[in-house]
């Protein structure tokens, strides 16, 4: 790993309302499981996306590993240099 980076909840939130909308059931449930960090809430949203079509599915996994690996959104002005070790 080279950097370190900073990201935030509220930063996946956006992400996941731009690509299911706030109507979306899904979107409430992955708002809720987060909002509350309450891990059980978040796998039974995981569990629900079995049950959407693939484009939906890939684009929930695709926003999840691009919000956490860095694809843009979060990253900026949050990126620091990599941590020297001691």
């Amino acid at each position: 790993m080279h950097d370190v980076r900073i990201i935030s909840l509220d930063g996946l939130l956006r992400r996941l309302e731009d690509v299911l909308g706030t109507d979306s059931l899904l979107y409430h449930r992955f708002h809720h499981g987060l909002r509350s960090e309450d891990e059980r809430c978040l796998a039974e949203a995981m569990s629900s996306l079995r049950l959407y079509p693939d484009e939906v599915r890939r684009r929930v996994e695709d926003t999840v590993m691009s919000w956490l690996f860095g694809a843009g959104g979060d990253a900026g002005p949050n990126r620091l240099g990599a941590a020297p070790y001691a």
